[in-house]
């Protein structure tokens, strides 16, 4: 054994926390160029010429006879994802570098963004101007190219829906080269079939995004559940009530969690404030296990600010695997202000260096399971996987009026995404053959996986599993002329289909 597989091996923060120092660069750069852009601008004209750009590259991809099915050029590792993206070097690559917000309208409470802004580069350009989004999901890093293509979902989607319901227009480059704007009124059925799509209906050059007031606080309660009976009570209850802005929770075992719920708000009161963001803040999941231990339920204000990046400094509850120390309480007041790290740049380390078997108890995936399911869904994920902390979130479907026989969704049942991060301690643990069972549990109880990750779904049982929403896509797919110019989704989101 090299020493370089040693240390990766067994001491992979030697490599991870260089990480740091580049993320604050990474950082920095790009919020002074978000405000430098946006105020010295016009960035609706550089807009302009970056559409016209990729009508070029388009255009030239059929003069030169359209042999391959198109996608983005943007590198792997950039993404959020762990997917292995080898579809992309069979590919025809167009370059799309489009990092900017375009336009705020206050009066409509709409703001105009490029596919790659990411929602933290978003968020807090929005806060400064004192507006923010309705869902806000949970890592600073994702795009919004990304969470309309491939879906977002945060604690207030049980409120407004999935991303895709806060997004009132598309611009799309179509097949031919075309230049599209379609909403729910003009284009109904392309509007709707872009969500979920993963690039396979056009390129995304822009998007109009609901805003609301920013309110500065959330008032957030909660709730210690000691079985699955309290966990499924509480968690239901919250959901159904309309006065609730904010409802996740967090399982710790089986029968263990902490519910919370949030309403925001413009006062606060002082003694109960925390500010979640100090650098040397505990990380919150271990904040919240707190509640637990201490067997009482509790408020706190938040920061709102500081709520819409509770997850970040953990990456939820994985940073312990890359940097084992970074909760130490030493680590947090010197370097705590330097987390995270940027997912992209830990992504091409691990990808690069870290052995594959090193990864095989590895799970990484969400499951939208029925909220009135989802006492046995939780018993099926712990025999399956016994990983935890779990992430509970729900999503209601906010379907446009009139639209409803486009839904994405079979039933109009409140789901709930089971996030189930980390590493699986069962002896002999089978990554693919689990993954294979949890899939097919899904499609038996009419439920869904998060197609962001790494899937075992065969073309038969993707179509299954999406069958009411891919009869108005493939319908899309032959009126738009996609099915030479762009890849089926199934053969960019199946680890089957890629390859």
């Amino acid at each position: 054994m090299s020493v370089i597989t040693y240390l990766v091996q067994n001491h992979f923060w030697i490599f991870a926390i260089w990480v740091v120092p580049m993320s604050v660069i990474y950082d920095l750069f790009y919020l002074a160029y978000t405000r430098v852009a946006y105020i010295f601008g016009p960035t609706f004209v550089k807009h302009e010429e970056k559409v016209k750009n990729v009508q070029k590259q388009v255009r030239q991809w059929m003069e030169e006879g359209s042999k391959t099915p198109m996608c983005t050029a943007r590198p792997c590792w950039k993404s959020i994802s762990l997917q292995t993206m080898n579809y992309k070097n069979r590919m025809h690559k167009v370059q799309i570098n489009m990092p900017d917000i375009i336009h705020l309208d206050e009066e409509k409470r709409l703001v105009r963004v490029e596919p790659m802004v990411s929602i933290g580069q978003l968020n807090d350009f929005l806060i400064s101007r004192g507006w923010t989004l309705p869902v806000v999901p949970e890592l600073d890093d994702l795009t919004i190219g990304g969470l309309v293509m491939g879906g977002g979902i945060e604690s207030t989607s049980h409120k407004y829906g999935l991303f895709q319901y806060i997004c009132k227009a598309f611009e799309m480059i179509t097949a031919d080269g075309s230049v599209v704007w379609t909403d729910k009124d003009n284009d109904p059925e392309y509007f709707c079939a872009i969500p979920f799509s993963y690039g396979t209906l056009g390129f995304l050059t822009a998007v109009d995004l609901d805003i609301v007031p920013y309110k500065p606080y959330i008032k957030l309660t909660y709730e210690p559940v000691y079985s699955l009976d309290e966990v499924v009570a509480e968690f239901t209850r919250v959901t159904n009530d309309p006065t609730v802005e904010s409802v996740e929770g967090i399982m710790f075992n089986l029968n263990e969690g902490v519910i919370m719920n949030g309403v925001f708000t413009d006062e606060c009161e002082p003694d109960k404030l925390n500010y979640l963001a100090k650098w040397y803040s505990p990380w919150f999941y271990k904040h919240v296990e707190t509640y637990l231990t201490k067997r009482q339920s509790g408020v706190e204000y938040i920061p709102t600010i500081d709520f819409y990046h509770r997850q970040n400094k953990a990456f939820f509850w994985l940073m312990p695997y890359i940097i084992p120390f970074a909760n130490n309480v030493v680590f947090r007041y010197l370097f705590g202000w330097s987390m995270p790290p940027k997912f992209s740049l830990l992504k091409w380390l691990r990808k690069n260096l870290v052995p594959k078997e090193q990864n095989e108890n590895f799970v990484c995936q969400d499951f939208g399971y029925e909220l009135e399911k989802l006492q046995d869904s939780l018993k099926f994920v712990d025999e399956q996987t016994k990983v935890y902390p779990i992430w509970l979130c729900p999503t209601r479907h906010c379907v446009p009026e009139g639209l409803e026989y486009l839904n994405l969704f079979k039933r109009e049942a409140v789901h709930v995404d089971v996030g189930i991060y980390g590493f699986s301690p069962i002896k002999g643990f089978k990554p693919e053959a689990t993954q294979k069972r949890m899939e097919r549990h899904a499609i038996d109880t009419g439920c869904y996986v998060a197609l962001y990750a790494e899937t075992q779904l065969t073309r038969s049982d993707f179509d299954e599993m999406f069958e009411f929403n891919l009869r108005n896509y493939d319908k899309i797919r032959k009126r738009m002329n996609c099915e030479k110019a762009f890849p089926h989704v199934y053969e960019k989101i199946s680890k089957l289909g890629r390859s």
